[in-house]
């Protein structure tokens, strides 16, 4: 009996990991999905990188008794190398930048190799902590020198599981061109840090293609997993730029992409390969697409500051949008985001919800177990406000003058107060929200079938039938009016 085609999709989430079979018209015929957590080591956390890999094989091997598995194809999270020794395995465990020992290094890591700010300029590359590889590198180096004599090769995350399954090292431009500190944008080549670290050798190499195949199932896959021999599969992309290949197979004009989630992602292609003044003094940071651009991109926290602050009543949220005019109309309830401050629109405020005359900062609001369950949807309301400003904040960083489209995809897409808000606050941007729902999944399908078919983007992106739906506003001088106070609030909370 023949089986239908697929390419069978890995998308290596920080904490959940996805396995999908992707049909030639893109719908997904079968996945399956894990949690797996970090586990500690010494100082810090690793990746639990056996038991990712068993999951995988076994996934696979799943896919391989339905399907005609075409190809295998690979997006991941930032910030995660690994460092492998002469026989190819792990030299020591991959470091999770989640990691509380790698908050020590912070001062030391500039103190070696050039300011913040001075490293914000050469590399498009914003401080927002841990979540860096060139501090994951300097720790290694540093913390655990013996395993860091070991190792002859790196690979980033998403080539690092190519290479577990087919025995081939790789490199591809997204990984190293995302807020690592390793890439100098305007040049197009490794940074003075790199060079220091000794990166630009151990992950040195062709730059070829994402979607370029690593090589072939390696025999013991193949064998274990029953997938036929010459299966290919791509070296890998980071997955914030895997969410933008639809929209490049789209031929879309000048656009922006807000991939929410727990992080929301803002991306806006293009323009100049130096950041201004003002850029970094806002904080914006390159991505590197898989042709080699930049990609003006903010980091925030939304989904994270979403879950804390809802965390203090026990209502649901009704996406209720009578009860977001009220909140507007009173201006009398602010709920400011920042769980995260080095990934935030307001790094230097004080999360917090102000009721009328009252303040309660998020450290008093966990310490008390305070509730605001008689605010009933208005305090909702109120979060997805607030998340809404600070997204119009980012976008106002990122440079947009200008009318253009602003996609939504991801968790919030389905926050109609969020995009409401949002659309309201930016009259002269048109806002619209997609129907997908993994657009990490999806790019890399794309992806995965460029390779199986060696055809274009353009050429099998076509298949994909994209769906958007526009967000209508209430553009009224009152939500003006509230952004202004929320940000006196914000500057008074610095």
């Amino acid at each position: 009996m023949r089986r239908e085609p697929v390419v069978a999709v890995f998308d290596v989430g920080k904490t959940n990991k996805k396995l999908a079979a992707y049909s030639l018209t893109f719908d997904v015929l079968d996945e399956c999905r894990a949690t797996i957590e970090t586990r500690p080591w010494r100082d810090v956390d690793v990746e639990d990188t056996d038991t990712i890999l068993d999951w995988l094989r076994d996934g696979l091997a799943t896919f391989a008794g339905r399907y005609d598995v075409r190809a295998i194809s690979i997006s991941g999270h930032g910030a995660t190398l690994a460092l492998l020794d002469e026989a190819g395995e792990l030299a020591l465990p991959v470091i999770s930048y989640t990691s509380e020992g790698g908050t020590e290094i912070q001062d030391e890591f500039y103190e070696t190799y050039g300011a913040a700010k001075a490293l914000h300029r050469e590399t498009a590359t914003a401080d927002i902590g841990f979540a860096n590889m060139a501090k994951v590198l300097h720790l290694a180096k540093t913390r655990h020198p013996n395993e860091w004599a070991l190792a002859r090769r790196g690979l980033f995350w998403g080539p690092y599981f190519a290479h577990a399954l087919t025995g081939n090292c790789a490199l591809e431009p997204t990984f190293p061109g995302n807020h690592t500190y390793l890439w100098d944008h305007a040049i197009g080549a490794w940074s003075g840090v790199a060079r220091a670290l000794g990166a630009d050798t151990l992950f040195g190499g062709e730059m070829r293609r994402s979607w370029d195949a690593a090589g072939t199932v390696s025999e013991s896959i193949s064998r274990e997993c029953g997938l036929p021999v010459k299966c290919p599969v791509t070296i890998g992309i980071h997955d914030s730029n895997a969410n933008l290949l639809p929209y490049f197979a789209r031929q879309a004009d000048e656009f922006v992409l807000l991939s929410t989630g727990t992080w929301n992602v803002t991306m806006r292609p293009g323009g100049a390969r130096v950041l201004s003044d003002e850029e970094v003094a806002r904080r914006v940071f390159f991505n590197q697409d898989p042709f080699e651009r930049p990609v003006r991109t903010s980091l925030m926290t939304a989904g994270l500051d979403y879950d804390t602050f809802g965390e203090f009543t026990s209502e649901t949220d009704a996406q209720d949008l009578a009860a977001l005019r009220r909140v507007i109309n009173n201006a009398e309830l602010f709920v400011i985001p920042g769980v995260m401050p080095g990934a935030s629109a307001f790094p230097s405020a004080t999360p917090c919800v102000v009721f009328k005359d009252q303040t309660w900062t998020l450290d008093a609001l966990q310490a008390e177990s305070r509730r605001f369950d008689d605010l009933g949807q208005e305090y909702f309301a109120a979060i997805n406000l607030g998340l809404a400003i600070a997204t119009a904040e980012i976008l106002s960083a990122l440079g947009l003058a200008k009318a253009c489209d602003v996609y939504i995809e991801g968790g919030f897409a389905k926050n109609t107060t969020f995009c409401h808000a949002l659309a309201s606050l930016c009259p002269n941007l048109n806002v619209l929200v997609s129907a997908e729902n993994e657009g990490t999944s999806l790019g890399t399908a794309i992806m995965g079938w460029m390779l199986a078919e060696q055809a274009e983007l353009d050429t099998v992106g076509a298949r994909y039938d994209a769906s958007f739906e526009p967000i209508q506003s209430d553009s009224t001088p009152d939500i003006l009016n509230y952004a202004e106070r929320f940000l006196e609030i914000v500057t008074s909370a610095s």
